[in-house]
């Protein structure tokens, strides 16, 4: 499971911060130039672990990752909407977002193997 979330949240995250780019709002998200780097970058970083060949990358990623994007969420619906001068824009849509690529992170990389069984 945690390398599907690594190669999903890369390609979706690379993408969104690409899109970034080129759009500046979509579907009630505003994309500011900041915000778009740190998608990109972790998209990258997502493709890197689940496309590597690094065995413990994708549990790491899923792990690592789960635990920021949760925090990212906790904060945002705390009211936190930008990095101290860093612009995020955060809004609600956004750390639900954040939330829900939190939790399947730390679904993904603390869930237990389950045992092949012939």
């Amino acid at each position: 499971m945690a390398k599907t979330y690594a190669v999903v949240v890369g390609v979706v995250l690379s993408l969104v911060g690409i899109l970034g780019f080129v759009t500046d709002q979509m579907f009630g998200l505003t994309f500011l130039p900041a915000h778009n780097v740190i998608h990109l970058l972790t998209g990258l970083i997502g493709l890197w672990a689940g496309f590597g060949k690094s065995a413990n990358a994708p549990k790491l990623f899923a792990q690592i990752f789960g635990v920021v994007y949760t925090l990212v969420a906790i904060a945002g619906f705390a009211g936190m909407v930008d990095l101290g001068p860093i612009r995020l824009g955060l809004n609600t849509n956004y750390n639900v977002i954040h939330l829900v690529v939190g939790l399947w992170g730390l679904w993904a990389g603390f869930a237990k193997a389950k045992a092949v069984t012939a």
